[in-house]
């Protein structure tokens, strides 16, 4: 081996950038992904320089093992340094689209290391050793600078096609996000210029040294590492500060929206112990709950989608909803979720409990709230499918005629808490609500004051969610809250469209403020369109021409530019 004080300080100094990088994976939990990708581009990075200092100390003609585990970090890194900075600026679609590309080169040289690593240990039986070294060693370095120095040029154009986007936005606030980023870009720009131009000057000087001539090259490299790491890790502390009082403010704004929603379900009571709970996650459960009913036309459909909610949103073990047979004075179990169904829509071995026996039948009687910590301590606790350790049985009841009881078992004791038993009574009225509707055959109507759908039109108009090409109904109607059946029908019913046009027509304004703005004049037409939402040339062309009767091309041309 021949180590030296050179390749001895760049291997620790690597080393210990891949080990900072590494507890910091470690130690993040469920860091967010933008920190997870700076991550791995300081451990790709490192590691990149490791396997060249091996070779230059002569480690791996001593170990030649040491060779099978090496894979072309270097074109790695710029990939992870693209993610880096999609996930930063909230534009990981626009990775998404070019990854292909991205990826390629790595996953030609991985190839290509493997043909040499078998060519190798097969005594070059394919080319000789002087035609690996030259693959392994010149034709994979000088891409690699190159590619690097490619994308680079792609990041710069990430980060000024960010920048362009937020016309909306103060000077100030895009300059503190982007400024430093364009440094750090500038700075792995002219590194790898300053290496393009090394190695275009050893060639011409035929320099006879090895590989001593890199050493200040990597040394550099490293404390740009260094440096990015710590600012890096400041910026991302203050964005996450950043998002939690965003998500704090937007919580509020969509806790009124969803409030509105309910105000025709619930007494001015019953909303005021809303607003006092933990409002977000309530009215997020209830929202769904309620929306989700909304086109339920049968006693039997309202049931079984209440014990289907229950389990999904409430992350419970078990749930059952009893009616009450007033003519034996029984309750049977006509609803169930968790062992006592088996998707079948039929509760498996159905059993029935006399009114007033039981905790279910005492709930029913007594028209009051149970909640039991143990069952074990309580006599009246009936087995149904399995034994287990809590329970809570809340009535459904109109103005205290009892319909039937909600009820859910747990294996854990205590399971229960204070907020099951508010969402529990909640959606208990919202049962027993609905069942008075289909009884009384009154329909429910959507109206243009409609809480949920100005919550939509806050998102599409200030967080701007139809710019990704991706979006769907149901991702909408995840964010919201409420249902895929029910974001469908608010959509048709108030907007006189389905999800498609309602979702271009927002695009489609994007796409035309874009074409008449003095910072795009320089943008293709197509590039517009895609920064606008649209994930392909013709559906855009087609929203287009839809909604504005001409084409973007004519458009740009006839309509005034913005002063």
């Amino acid at each position: 081996m021949d180590w030296n004080i050179g390749n001895s300080t760049i291997f620790i100094l690597s080393s210990l950038l891949v080990v900072c990088a590494i507890w910091r994976l470690l130690r993040g939990g469920k860091r967010v992904a933008t920190s997870k990708y700076l991550s791995w581009l300081l451990i790709t990075s490192g590691m990149t320089i490791i396997q060249v200092i091996l070779v230059d100390a002569k480690v791996v003609n001593t170990f030649p093992i040491f060779y099978i585990f090496f894979i072309p970090w270097q074109f790695l890194a710029p990939v992870f340094f693209s993610l880096f900075i999609c996930s930063y600026l909230d534009r990981m679609w626009e990775f998404k689209k070019y990854k292909e590309l991205l990826l390629t080169p790595f996953v030609l040289f991985f190839i290509l290391y493997i043909v040499l690593k078998v060519n190798a240990f097969t005594g070059y039986t394919f080319f000789s050793k002087e035609i690996s070294l030259t693959i392994g060693a010149e034709w994979d370095e000088n891409l690699a600078v190159l590619f690097a120095f490619i994308n680079g040029i792609w990041n710069y154009r990430t980060i000024k096609s960010y920048e362009r986007s937020l016309l909306g936005a103060s000077y100030k606030t895009v300059i503190e996000k982007t400024n430093w980023l364009r440094i750090m870009y500038t700075l792995l720009v002219v590194l790898c210029s300053i290496w393009i131009l090394v190695i275009l000057y050893l060639k011409v000087t035929k320099f006879e040294r090895g590989m001593m001539a890199y050493y200040p090259l990597w040394f550099l490299f490293l404390g740009f590492y260094f440096v990015f790491l710590y600012i890096g890790d400041r910026h991302l502390k203050t964005k996450k500060e950043e998002e939690k009082k965003r998500q704090v403010a937007f919580e509020s704004i969509v806790t009124d929206f969803q409030i509105e929603g309910l105000n025709k379900i619930f007494e001015s009571k019953e909303l005021q112990n809303v607003i006092d709970a933990d409002t977000y996650d309530v009215t997020r459960v209830l929202s769904y709950f309620a929306t989700s009913l909304f086109d339920k036309r049968t006693v039997d459909d309202v049931l079984w989608d209440i014990v289907r909610n229950a389990i999904g949103k409430l992350d419970l073990e078990d749930c059952v909803i009893y009616m009450l047979d007033t003519e034996r004075n029984v309750l049977v179990q006509k609803a169930a979720y968790g062992n006592k169904d088996k998707g079948t829509r039929k509760v498996v071995s159905p059993i029935e409990i006399p009114f007033g026996e039981g905790i279910v039948g005492a709930v029913a009687k007594t028209c009051k709230w149970e909640c039991i910590s143990d069952v074990n301590q309580d006599a009246r606790y009936v087995i149904d499918d399995m034994q287990r350790q809590s329970e809570l049985a809340v009535p459904i009841h109109d103005q205290g005629t009892i319909l039937g009881v909600l009820d859910s078992e747990h294996s854990e004791k205590e399971f229960f808490k204070k907020q099951h038993i508010f969402i529990f009574q909640l959606i208990a009225k919202l049962t027993a609500t609905k069942i008075k509707q289909l009884v009384k055959k009154e329909v429910t109507t959507i109206t243009n004051d409609n809480g949920y759908y100005k919550e939509l039109c806050f998102l599409l108009e200030n967080e701007k969610i139809y710019k990704n090409p991706d979006i769907s109904l149901g991702s909408i109607a995840a964010r919201l809250d409420i249902s895929v059946t029910y974001l469908s029908q608010l959509i048709n019913r108030i907007s006189g469209v389905n999800f498609s046009d309602f979702i271009n027509e927002y695009r489609v304004k994007e796409s035309q403020r874009l074409l008449t703005h003095p910072n795009y004049t320089g943008y293709a037409i197509l590039s517009i369109g895609l920064e606008s939402g649209f994930n392909s040339k013709s559906t855009f062309y087609a929203a287009f021409k839809k909604h504005t009767g001409v084409t973007p091309s004519v458009y740009r041309v006839k309509a005034p530019f913005e002063s």
